[in-house]
């Protein structure tokens, strides 16, 4: 038997026969052959992914971080096998396989295959420049944050100065027109330096997957002792900010005049267009404190803020929210977005609680982060400021100018303004984040719903009494506002279970659970309505839960002789026709010989006799049909009368409910305008005067004055292309679904058919029409036609539609058939939900909801 150690040396000495071994010293990496160094690239999908290593003489690459050789080891088939080692302590493997001149197969530690490379002169999709040819606006020193501390500074000697070190810029690339790539040594380090500007004046630097953004050093490098922003002491308010380009004071920005500095003492002298101020600064040195004066006023203790929000102010504030009895007035909003993740356009979105939709106002940034944007309001209004980036949920007051600032490096938040305590409370103490998941409710009963509603409810409001108790002196208007925005939060999520039970069963909702609603929420409204989307979420559910499990209405008109008479007798007193004797006649003995028929009809006479009279009633009728058939003024009646019974049911509702006039004014114009919308058309015109009998308020009747114009305006406007409209005529005879399909159809063999079945009421529909020019544009010239099959809607707004969203062209197609006939089609083509988009290039029948897809006509 052999000793284990023999062994073991028997192995070592058969290693060492097929490998060369090298370590490095612990001083220095080991050298890398010249034959393996340069640009080694792979295949990847994306061409800004990672697609291989930079070699140098000591260092590999590994996914944008320079790892140094600590061990090299060179094997028999002619690899080379690494150890390697970053600045941080990381280590890795790495292996090259040389194969025939600039080719070799890849393998770091971690990865399943290997993968085929080559070595490049320049990598793909840069273009070489030289360390000294680098953009100009590189050439300056580069701080971080409001310290003014030089961070980075590029010379034009090809260096770059960078944690206390000279480093000397080997190489140069610019990628993508986009990013410049930069490999600079120091010594016997290495570093790979990605720079890009994500905005004007702002620097991206990023290095061993750490990024950091640099700002060039202010054009008045003594403003930086007192960079910041000074919260007055007494009052707790930000008051004025100093940053390196400019000031900001009373919600305005101010440019630098000069700024002097003796000893502790600082004079900035500012100004903003003809407007001059000087503000006077004493601080002790290495405190975050001074004494500050503002113009001619008395100085007064400051505070530099560092952290990330307004700390707690120093006295209570039991002002309530404003209310201005909702008429229309503005919001100014002025900011300076600092180290900005994207330059996309500053956003604010406000709930409209009439139109029930999310209203979005848009301004530029300029290239110092700043902008100012001024949108409409109400009344005090729950606001979603640039939602996705800044992202705050607030609530500002009707003719407020207010200023945000937000650096996101340090995730600061902090507004100016005269009432803006409570925007600042309200972005430092969040509410809790717990709710119920879409999928976890779908799954749950509507009860284990309310429960588990009622159980979050109490955890938000716990977690609230904490931060009250925390921070006593929190504004009147932080806890009325996140008292309510729990309770309407709530409040909403219950009443959306309105769509879980099965109108066509009449289901309802539980009594438990609509007594709830009717006790906790319904009773004592948050004040103004406006101040929560969710609270007019709410409302519009439960009106529309009324309204639901109200036993159905019959809107229909029923036109008698003796109504029929009626009618056209006011007709003819208001002037709108002229009747003939003939016709007045005609009128009056319809409504008698009517009367006898039904006479005779009640007493059982014989049938004989009633037909003789009938029969007498003939030459009558057609006088009347004659006059009906002249004009569309019956018509347009019957239109009205529809138009009113249908709304009087929604209207009777809000009057029923128990709510101050401001509330019903604001509901009823919530419904007036959903009407407007879904009809596409204007109102008749009895019905606009109802409308304003009811609802006084100017800001209100604007909203459906300016639709009703908007309509009017658009009836009376020629739709281009009128050939795009296809008579029914021709079609009137076929009642089969497919063979219906099939006729439509028949012209176009050949052609690719965009098929959308759509309708007139149907919002999603209506908001996809907007894409429909672009959509057109983008296959200009090409086979494609667009045929739109309109579901169960009026002529006229149905035309409407099409000249609003342009849809009319030389390759649309547009039908609105009779309603059984579009049901065919719809039941042959399988469509249940709207809008649909129909698609399958072999003609089988496949649909997806809200899919843009074709259909192929062989």
């Amino acid at each position: 038997m052999k000793h284990p150690h023999s062994f073991l040396m028997v192995s070592l000495l058969l290693l060492c026969c097929t490998q060369t071994i090298t370590f490095a010293q612990s001083t220095a990496s080991l050298t890398i052959p010249e034959s393996l160094r340069g640009y080694w690239q792979f295949k990847t999908d994306n061409v800004s992914d990672w697609n291989g290593p930079l070699i140098g003489e000591n260092f590999v690459e590994n996914f944008y971080t320079v790892f140094y050789v600590e061990q090299m080891e060179q094997e028999a088939d002619g690899s080379y096998f690494f150890h390697l080692r970053n600045q941080k302590g990381d280590t890795t493997e790495f292996r090259i396989t040389p194969v025939f001149n600039d080719t070799a197969i890849l393998w770091y530690k971690g990865w399943k295959e290997p993968r085929n490379c080559i070595r490049k002169q320049v990598p793909d999709h840069t273009e070489l420049l030289t360390p000294t040819t680098l953009p100009d606006i590189l050439y300056r020193k580069w701080v971080k944050g409001l310290t003014g501390k030089v961070i980075y500074e590029f010379t034009r000697d090809g260096k770059m100065l960078y944690d206390g070190k000279t480093w000397n810029i080997l190489s140069a690339g610019y990628f993508l027109n986009k990013e410049y790539r930069l490999l600079a040594k120091s010594g016997e380090l290495y570093k790979l330096v990605y720079l890009s500007f994500p905005l004007t004046g702002t620097l991206k630097v990023a290095s061993e997957l750490q990024n950091e953004t640099v700002t060039p050093m202010a054009s008045h490098p003594e403003v930086y002792p007192i960079t910041g922003c000074w919260i007055n002491k007494a009052t707790g308010d930000w008051t004025i900010g100093f940053f390196e380009h400019f000031a900001v004071y009373q919600c305005q920005f101010w440019d630098y005049e000069s700024i002097r500095t003796q000893k502790n003492k600082t004079t900035v002298s500012l100004k903003n267009g003809t407007e001059r101020l000087t503000v006077k600064l004493e601080r002790e040195e290495g405190k975050d404190s001074c004494s500050l004066a503002i113009g001619k006023g008395k100085s007064q203790p400051y505070f530099l803020c560092n952290h990330y929000c307004i700390p707690d102010y120093p006295s209570p504030d039991h002002t309530p929210y404003i209310d201005n009895g909702y008429h229309t007035d503005s919001v100014t909003l002025v900011g300076y977005l600092r180290n900005l993740p994207s330059d996309r356009p500053f956003e604010v979105t406000v709930p409209d609680m009439v139109t029930q939709n999310e209203e979005k106002y848009y301004t530029d940034i300029d290239s110092l982060g700043r902008f100012i944007i001024r949108f409409p309001v109400l009344n005090t209004h729950n606001v979603f400021i640039d939602w996705g980036r800044t992202t705050i949920c607030s609530t500002v007051e009707p003719g407020e100018t207010y200023f945000l600032y937000v650096d996101y490096n340090e995730r600061k938040r902090f507004f100016m303004g005269d009432k803006a305590r409570a925007l600042n409370e309200l972005v430092s103490y969040e509410e809790l984040r717990e709710y119920i998941d879409y999928d976890e409710g779908k799954e749950m009963s509507n009860l284990d719903y309310l429960h588990k509603t009622q159980e979050i409810t109490r955890h938000k409001s716990e977690y609230r009494e904490k931060i009250l108790r925390e921070h006593p002196l929190l504004s009147n208007k932080y806890r009325y506002y996140t008292e309510n925005q729990i309770r309407y939060g709530a409040a909403y999520g219950l009443m959306q279970r309105r769509f879980s039970v099965d109108r066509n069963k009449q289901e309802q909702l539980e009594k438990g659970f609509m007594a709830y609603v009717d006790s906790a929420f319904y009773p004592n409204p948050v004040q103004p309505y406006t101040l929560l989307r969710d609270y007019s979420s709410f409302m519009r559910d439960y009106t529309g839960y009324i309204d639901d499990i109200l036993p159905p209405s019959n809107p229909n008109v029923n036109l008698t002789p003796q109504e029929l008479e009626r009618i056209y007798s006011e007709f003819n007193a208001k002037g709108k026709i002229k009747l003939t004797q003939e016709e007045k006649n005609a009128l009056r003995n319809f409504c008698v010989y009517q009367d006898k028929v039904n006479e005779l009809q009640a007493s059982k006479a014989d049938s004989l006799e009633v037909i003789a009279y009938t029969e007498k009633l003939k030459p009558i009728i057609e006088t009347v049909q004659q006059l009906v058939n002249k004009d569309n003024l019956l018509t347009n009646y019957v239109q009205e009368q529809l138009a009113k019974n249908s709304a009087n049911r929604k209207l009777s509702i809000i009057d029923s409910l128990q709510m101050d006039t401001n509330l019903r004014e604001i509901l009823k114009t919530q419904y007036y305008y959903e009407m407007l919308q879904n009809r596409h058309n204007e109102l008749p015109h009895t019905l606009i005067e109802q409308y304003k009998k009811e609802v006084s308020n100017p800001s209100l009747q604007v909203y459906i004055l300016s639709q009703q114009q908007k309509y009017e305006k658009l009836s009376n406007k020629t739709i281009e292309h009128p050939e795009s409209l296809m008579p029914n005529e021709p079609l009137a005879e076929i009642t089969d679904g497919e063979q219906l399909f099939r006729k439509i159809i028949e012209p176009y063999k050949g052609k690719v058919i965009y098929l959308d079945v759509w309708g007139t009421w149907c919002g999603p529909c209506k908001n996809m029409m907007q894409y429909a020019k672009a959509s057109k544009k983008l296959f200009a010239g090409k086979d494609v036609i667009f045929l739109y099959l309109c579901n169960h809607s009026s002529d006229k707004s149905w035309k409407n539609i099409i000249k609003e969203y342009g849809l009319a062209s030389k390759s649309a197609v547009h039908y609105n058939l009779p309603d059984q006939q579009q049901d065919a089609i719809e039941k042959y083509l399988g469509v249940h939900s709207f809008p649909h988009l129909y698609a399958d290039r072999q003609g089988r029948k496949h649909c997806e909801p809200g899919s843009s897809q074709t259909l192929y006509v062989r």
